[in-house]
């Protein structure tokens, strides 16, 4: 009897701190607004460029940071991720700017090309969109006007994509054939 009550409590220790050992990944990062490594923290304004009509509900998303390899050096930018159908519906609209050093990247469920296209309704700014092919070079710009619903897509199929507020890739020095090095924290597993 002692025997059995004895392993009764081993197992119960040994659920107790295969729970304790879980994934230590924000829950919120993948449901909410929460931090997904490489980044630690959100920026503490990065909401106040949100203004949602009445209406509307918001959408999370999560925050981290991809690497931009530059001839000039390696430059580290803060990224929104829209890596759900909602959060890549959702994009930028309603967003007045972002922090500096800072944009959204989209990324899909699954990696294969893409050829759909990007507007910018209820966006109520200028947009510049990075399109990155398989290894996160950049193929190509495209210029997206604030509360514009011209469909926009680049010449070939595309991986991921990157925006910014306009003219915000040309002040931090990146440009055509430069890398966005993307952790494999953000990519689909």
């Amino acid at each position: 009897m002692r025997c059995r009550a004895a392993s009764g409590l081993l197992i119960t220790l040994a659920a107790l701190l295969v729970l304790a050992c879980g994934p230590t990944q924000d829950s919120g990062a993948l449901n909410g607004g929460g931090v997904i490594a490489p980044a630690t923290e959100r920026p503490a304004g990065i909401d106040s460029f949100l203004q949602l009509p009445d209406g509307v509900d918001n959408v999370d998303f999560p925050w981290s940071e991809v690497e931009f390899e530059r001839s000039s050096g390696t430059l580290t930018v803060g990224v929104l991720v829209a890596n759900t159908n909602e959060r890549r519906s959702r994009g930028m609209m309603y967003r007045s700017g972002l922090p500096e050093q800072s944009g959204m990247i989209f990324i899909w469920e699954n990696l294969r090309a893409q050829t759909g296209g990007f507007w910018n309704p209820n966006v109520p700014i200028d947009l510049d969109v990075a399109w990155l092919d398989a290894d996160g070079s950049i193929m190509e710009f495209t210029v997206l006007i604030a509360g514009d619903s011209t469909t926009k897509r680049p010449a070939e199929p595309y991986f991921f994509v990157m925006e910014m507020p306009r003219g915000r890739f040309a002040a931090l020095g990146i440009e055509l054939g430069d890398r966005v090095v993307i952790p494999p924290t953000l990519l689909p597993r």
